[in-house]
């Protein structure tokens, strides 16, 4: 994502009030001055969560998150500092210009031309302007095709209205025509997928949707990406659904189609249901079950499983009853285990979908359908039993395949109650089926380690690699702690008389701070940030930089032991991060040795230690030495966070 200027970041956190946007996440209770509720963040049943709307912060005393309006959307939506602006830039009608300054500046050394709409923001207004475009076609035609195809399936005005569902001309160029009128040019129509280019010589435009229902599809800050349109015709022999190709602004295996409109519920229910299609997800809704999102254009992915775990700890599977539904199911359980989801599998009466049975049978039936849900492992085992039959031979393969899936499960605890419970309904041996589980993960964790090969011609690209959890913990800590330093000079004090400098890696994040204390304990604070935002303004701190250094400072002194305590936490996640580190390099150094190398019992000897200087570090209650004493407090001062429980 490109830079987002600071002015454009001011602006976002002067209009983005903190109390109104929590309160489109969770609930919250006014409680004198400040506001309080349940964590987002983690479990509770106490309220210990509080927004300071005077000071614009957050702070939850039971797990010690804090901070600002785009920190929260950051740690709640899973996402950087810019998609946070973003997010919010959205929600308060901000438009973000791109910063073409660099290279958009004259050859004669004049000023740059002005800033364009950064052309991201100009897809999502295309997509927007097109939504509507097509709900006017439906609403200004009763009596279309599309229309009388709605009416036939119930849909009141209302629930159209609420997914935007409209209808594209029966005209080759009517969508297009539309979009040029509205600005938009053929390159960003094609870009969009609203159009399609052919090959030919001269090639030629043509709308890619014509004569179809068409659903938005949104993405999860509920900013219309692409359409997924139905052909209504009887006889018609060509695909029945096209859907918009993957865009820069749409990626199918990361959109679950109205998560926008089910988050919320998700959240209040503590569940999710995932189902199959847009017409199965709009009767749920109908039906009441807001909760409901579906997949879109792609089978269920490890992106959306993520996304989900985001809103709510239990998942109920309403796929379809056929063959098809079923090998759904077990995929998406694959996935949903291993992060801990309560997994449930919703069948519907006579094999029918969510959208004909309440057409036929009315919204107690799929309330019926849902309140019935089973638990997963039940599910698979009555359906393996009837495919494996239960003769010996067939409970073994059942057995087998239970265990594969009790053995992605997160919690170990619940791996042996499954296996328990798995021991009794089979009448197996608990100790055979135990010694079993352990097999196929010790199986599971060498291949992982070490993969088998593929052959040449299905080798494909590899994804980029996946952020080690740990090192962006570390990231967080260096963080926090040049935010404290930027906010308080006794901070930049503390840092340069206690810190080893080689407790710090060469990060971005730790050359900043150096960087920052530099400049505070010269006194050249005066020119300091633009001098460091044009060093790392190409760097992935640039962002979240950019936004600390043009902060306000604190009208008076933070306390100093709020500092202290602070500092001492972050300090305390950056040793353990860093000794975690060197053990792993010193134990894939031996791995790598023949077993007769006289270097293995060095290894050895420098493994105790830093294990020793790890389990001190765990314990260490003050790496920083005594705290200052107690000072009285304001009011308004800001809450010492509690210690970090590791």
């Amino acid at each position: 994502m490109a830079h987002i200027p600071p002015e454009v970041i001011d602006q976002v956190r002067m209009q983005a009030d903190i109390v109104d946007v929590i309160q489109s996440y969770i609930p919250l209770k006014k409680l004198g001055r400040d506001f309080k509720a349940c964590c987002p963040f983690h479990n509770e049943k106490t309220p210990s969560f509080v927004v300071n709307q005077q000071r614009q912060w957050y702070h939850c005393f039971g797990c010690g998150k804090h901070g600002n309006v785009i920190t929260f959307v950051m740690e709640r939506e899973n996402v950087d500092f810019p998609n946070a602006v973003t997010i919010l830039a959205h929600k308060y009608q901000i438009y973000i210009p791109e910063d073409t300054s660099w290279k958009e500046r004259r050859r004669d050394g004049s000023a740059p031309q002005e800033p364009r709409i950064n052309y991201k923001e100009r897809l999502y207004m295309l997509h927007e302007k097109m939504q509507m475009w097509y709900a006017a076609r439906l609403m200004e035609n009763p009596s279309s095709p599309v229309a009388e195809y709605l009416k036939t399936r119930g849909l009141p005005p209302e629930i159209i209205a609420k997914f935007g569902i409209g209808a594209s001309v029966d005209k080759w160029d009517a969508g297009m025509n539309y979009a040029r009128r509205e600005g938009f040019t053929e390159e960003e129509l094609v870009t969009a997928g609203i159009t399609i280019r052919t090959d030919d010589t001269p090639p030629k435009i043509y709308d890619r949707f014509r004569n179809r229902l068409m659903f938005p599809i949104w993405n999860e800050q509920g900013r219309v990406v692409g359409f997924s349109a139905r052909t209504i015709e009887k006889d018609f022999k060509g695909a029945k659904y096209v859907n918009s190709p993957e865009t820069p602004v749409f990626k199918k295996g990361r959109i679950l189609y109205a998560l926008h409109l089910a988050r919320q519920e998700m959240g209040k229910k503590g569940f999710a249901i995932l189902c199959e299609g847009q017409l199965d997800v709009i009767a749920m809704h109908r039906a009441g079950h807001t909760n409901t999102v579906a997949p879109q254009g792609t089978a269920f992915t490890e992106e959306q499983a993520t996304m989900l775990k985001r809103y709510a700890d239990g998942l109920y599977l309403a796929f379809d009853s056929d063959a098809a539904g079923t090998k759904a199911v077990f995929r998406a359980a694959e996935l949903a285990l291993p992060r801990g989801f309560a997994l449930k599998v919703v069948r519907f009466p006579g094999g029918k979908d969510p959208d004909e049975l309440l057409r036929n049978s009315g919204k107690e039936a799929i309330d019926e359908a849902v309140n019935g849900a089973r638990d997963f492992f039940e599910f698979a085992l009555s359906y393996l039993n009837e495919q494996n039959g239960t003769a010996p031979a067939g409970k073994a393969q059942t057995a087998g395949q239970l265990l594969q899936l009790i053995s992605v499960l997160e919690s170990d605890a619940a791996k042996a109650a499954y296996v328990g419970w798995l021991a009794e309904q089979m009448r197996l041996d608990q100790g055979a089926l135990q010694h079993e589980l352990s097999r196929v993960i010790s199986k599971r964790n060498r291949e992982s380690q070490y993969p088998r090969p593929k052959p040449e011609e299905q080798i494909v690209k590899p994804e980029p690699p996946r952020k080690d959890p740990e090192q962006l913990r570390y990231r967080k800590a260096l963080f926090e702690m040049l935010d404290c330093i930027l906010a308080d000079e006794y901070a930049a004090e503390i840092v340069t008389r206690e810190v080893q400098p080689d407790l710090l890696d060469s990060s971005d994040y730790s050359r900043a701070i150096d960087d920052v204390i530099q400049a505070k304990m010269l006194d050249e604070w005066e020119d300091a940030p633009a001098r460091i935002l044009e060093r790392y303004g190409e760097q992935e701190i640039a962002g979240e930089l950019s936004e600390l250094l043009m902060r306000e400072p604190p009208a008076e002194p933070l306390p100093k032991r709020y500092v202290h305590r602070t500092l001492k936490d972050c300090l305390k996640i950056i040793n353990l991060c860093r000794l975690n580190q060197l053990i792993r390099q010193k134990t894939d150094e031996v791995r790598l040795l023949p077993p007769d190398s006289p270097r293995r019992g060095e290894l050895a000897r420098e493994l105790l230690e830093l294990s020793r200087r790890r389990a001190c570090a765990y314990t260490s209650r003050n790496p920083l030495g005594p705290e200052p004493p107690p000072q009285p407090k304001p009011d308004d001062e800001p809450p010492a966070p509690p210690p970090v429980d590791f």
